[in-house]
């Protein structure tokens, strides 16, 4: 993958996470504080959308745009154990695949108490940089 191409997919993440602030931002009213989760080791830098983004994400669709052809092909998910689309990922070649799409990954997360998305840049692998992970507290 191209410099060029990885960087128009960040830019992109980056202006559907912000996209996504300012919108529940918008929707909490006047007076609503909102600081950004961003969790960074050597290997990931993490962007934590809360449930209440988390579900506007799903609400607008906003990772379609990573299942498009030229950036899918770049892109990764991470499917919680616990997941109703578990079925939906199989092993080919000592690779894990998600035959479903990003946005029930996200729809998924909305829809559980406290469920979150994660969009996550891997630095160790630079041809397929970016990612979806959910998150939903255990019981």
């Amino acid at each position: 993958m191209n410099s060029v191409s990885a960087k128009r997919m960040v830019a992109g993440v980056c202006a559907a996470a912000a996209i996504a602030a300012a919108s529940a931002g918008v929707a909490g009213g006047a007076g609503s504080a909102h600081a950004v989760e961003i969790q960074q080791d050597n290997r990931f830098t993490v962007l934590w959308l809360t449930h209440a983004e988390t579900r506007q994400a799903a609400d607008m669709g906003l990772v379609h745009f990573l299942d498009q052809p030229g950036i899918i092909e770049h892109t990764k998910v991470t499917v919680r154990a616990d997941s109703h689309l578990n079925y939906l990922t199989t092993s080919e070649g000592g690779r894990h695949l998600f035959h479903g799409s990003k946005q029930q990954l996200v729809a998924e997360a909305a829809a559980r108490p406290g469920g979150r998305i994660g969009v996550y840049l891997d630095r160790t692998l630079p041809n397929r940089p970016l990612g979806i992970v959910q998150y939903w507290p255990t019981r």
